[in-house]
């Protein structure tokens, strides 16, 4: 089980917009805070909320060929991305001392922009990883090799066989484990390799395609290089029957089987988990395996598939994860098939908005810590303490007032609350890279860094819990929950406007930072988080009839969004979507009544027309003003835990009697929804 399984994040996708319009964005964002030409008044409020907000903006706004997306999120992500690149150029004028942060800041971005030298190098910086594929003459060899690529940093987004990661352990939360899950599959879920719909059709047809291209840019022949492809493409059909869908994934229950290593080995005596540990220091203590099926599957197959395919299935994997920072023709790739086959992408985005964004996933906390500096105020921050602390305040407030909850349950789920851990803008103590080596060869910077990460993760296995890591960096368009450490975390990068500004009224910010701060809360109270205690362990903390009663208000939550055809005849899936849904149904009524308490909740004043009220729903359908192409939504619904952005609004709205009164919602509107099956949670 990785760490995907347990954070719950606000935001999955992300994209940007072209400086012009971003220029424009801010201007009237500084002037009225809420800009009503974006409000398609054809629409009635109460058939479409989402149109009524943002339909304005939608008519009059194209989506850029380099993005997938488009919308207000996307617009803080491209000024972040231009501030970034302006504080690395900022730093690189300055004298640096050789090995310092700085230092690696720069010749990090350096070598990333360095095209000419990454196209003349084309296939070389992973030729010799090529060459130890080839010398692979067993089984064990292919399990080996995975070894290898972990502690090198060659296994990038898609681990060749397996997921190896660590965590706190979430029956007892004292101790890192090590946790084994499902992986090694190029598509992106597993009904990908067996929909028989055309479009499923159309895109394996594509990624097969695109395995075949990586071989041939390798040196394989034509002809050769389709007949592998095609034997890797059923190799990961597979291995993908083993697998679970996202939707299963989400039983954390079903996830938690726990392993001594003899008896990982015993079971999975092909996979090696021994030597696997041996070589890469770590101790033999407790292990998750996060889908023991598919381990079983995976066991088997390492004899029952041909060495050769085996090997060939190892390169591409190897050329795919490598591919982003190689020469143009494999960068080109990549693109063709993650990007525009599954988001409809048509062109990259700038390199130096590439080679920004891959600082900072590499580099986080170095180039984060810039930024805070620039760009983030003591001012600001208490400001979001403030507001945190209302909607805490105003959480509680619901849970002793709950009608459907016992009090035994009550006095659980307080505690919890009040234990909430609170992490705003950035770390406390920032992260140490002196270990890290940086040089002028883009690619093994890359490597340099993922090993480095990989490697300090598994240091920390059998260690106590460091509570002070983040799993975000600062500058990052985000913000999430974690039930290990009952925290919610709210990096730089998401408290500005459209979600936060220090300088709009209350309406705005409540409507904004604020339901984001209720909807990361209720995730430690959703169907998942719920699950986890005040310390962050997972187990039962509520009474059989709280238990019963709190299940069937998620199943309904669950059948309203299951209802809601995303596009052609795909359905959102409620089941998979159920504890985004929570958090954001929860987060907008408890941001609304913690604003109700302020001066401005408190009054009938308007501005530009608006009721306090209305301002408030207004901001937030703002911050989910989102256009998107058709490609990118298919995958979304496949595989995200989100809601598409429509439903994220009308979803959550349709239950909140404040919004009926705010824009006098009747009976016959497409929204409107009979009082009793309004699904309130907390």
């Amino acid at each position: 089980m990785n760490r995907t399984f347990i954070l719950s994040s606000l935001l999955a996708v992300t994209s940007a917009v072209s400086a012009q319009a971003q220029q424009a964005y801010s201007v009237k964002a500084q002037r009225t805070f809420l800009d009503q030409t974006t409000i398609d008044r054809t629409v009635k409020p109460g058939d479409d909320f989402f149109s009524y907000a943002n339909g304005g903006w939608v008519k009059a706004n194209e989506i850029p060929a380099t993005e997938a997306s488009w919308g207000n999120a996307p617009i803080i992500q491209k000024q972040t991305r231009l501030r970034l690149q302006e504080l690395i150029k900022a730093t690189a004028a300055k004298k640096n001392k050789p090995g310092s942060d700085a230092q690696k800041l720069q010749d990090f971005y350096n070598s990333g922009m360095n095209t000419a030298t990454i196209d003349k190098l084309g296939i070389q910086p992973v030729q010799a990883d090529l060459k130890r594929i080839d010398a692979i003459s067993s089984p064990q060899g292919v399990v080996a090799e995975t070894t290898t690529q972990f502690a090198a940093g060659l296994t990038g987004r898609i681990a060749p066989l397996f997921d190896l990661d660590h965590l706190a352990d979430p029956m007892s939360n004292d101790v890192e484990i090590v946790t084994l899950s499902q992986g090694g599959m190029g598509l992106p879920e597993k009904s990908y390799y067996s929909d028989a719909s055309p479009k499923a059709v159309a895109i394996r047809t594509k990624y097969v395609a695109y395995l075949q291209q990586l071989l041939e840019l390798s040196g394989t022949p034509k002809e050769a290089a389709q007949s592998k492809a095609t034997a890797i493409m059923a190799l990961e059909t597979r291995m993908a029957t083993g697998a679970r869908t996202a939707t299963e994934n989400r039983n954390i229950q079903k996830l938690l089987n726990y392993y001594t290593l003899d008896k990982a080995q015993q079971q999975f005596p092909l996979l090696g988990f021994s030597t696997l540990f041996q070589k890469l220091n770590i101790p033999s203590a407790k292990i998750l395996v996060a889908q023991p099926e598919f381990f079983d599957g995976l066991n088997k197959e390492l004899t029952a598939t041909s060495l050769a395919t085996w090997k060939d299935y190892l390169k591409v994997r190897l050329l795919s994860n490598a591919a982003p920072y190689l020469s143009t023709p494999f960068a080109d790739a990549n693109f063709t098939f993650y990007a525009t086959a599954l988001s409809g992408q048509t062109q990259m985005r700038p390199r130096n908005e590439r080679i920004v964004g891959a600082t900072d996933a590499m580099l986080g906390e170095i180039l984060g810590k810039v930024y805070v500096e620039k760009y983030f105020t003591a001012d600001a921050k208490k400001r979001i303490d403030d507001l945190v602390q209302n909607v805490v305040t105003t959480f509680a407030e619901r849970i002793r007032t709950n009608g459907w909850m016992t009090e035994p349950t009550k006095e659980k789920a307080l505690q919890k609350l009040s234990t909430v851990r609170r992490k705003i803008a950035y770390p406390d103590q920032w992260r140490d890279y002196s270990a890290l080596q940086i040089g002028p060869n883009y690619f093994s910077n890359v490597k340099a860094a993922q090993a480095f990460d990989f490697l300090d993760g598994m240091n920390r296995v059998g260690k106590p819990v460091n509570r002070d890591l983040w799993t975000m960096t600062p500058p990052t368009l985000n913000a999430y929950y974690n039930p290990l450490n009952n925290e919610i975390v709210f990096p730089a990068g998401i408290l500005q406007p459209p979600f936060f500004d220090p300088q709009a009224d209350d309406a705005v910010n409540y409507g904004g930072i604020a339901t984001v701060i209720g909807h990361e809360i209720s995730h430690g109270f959703d169907d998942q988080g719920s699950q986890f205690d005040a310390q962050g362990r997972f187990t039962n903390w509520w009474t059989k009839v709280d238990q019963e009663n709190f299940t069937a208000r998620g199943a309904a939550l669950s059948k309203q969004f299951s209802q809601y055809v995303a596009l052609d005849t795909l359905h959102v899936n409620g089941k998979l979507t159920l504890g985004e849904n929570i958090g954001d149904l929860c987060g907008v009524t408890v941001a609304y009544q913690a604003f109700k308490k302020t001066a401005q909740g408190k009054s009938t004043q308007l501005i530009d027309g608006l009721t306090p009220d209305q301002r408030f729903f207004l901001s937030y359908a703002t911050i989910w003003r989102r256009k998107v192409r058709t490609e990118s939504l298919r995958t979304q619904v496949l595989t995200d835990p989100h809601s598409p952005a429509q439903f994220r609004v009308d979803g959550p709205l349709s239950n909140l009697d404040a919004f009926y009164t705010a824009f006098n919602i009747k009976e016959g509107d497409a929204m409107w929804r009979p009082v009793n099956e309004r699904v309130t949670i907390w």
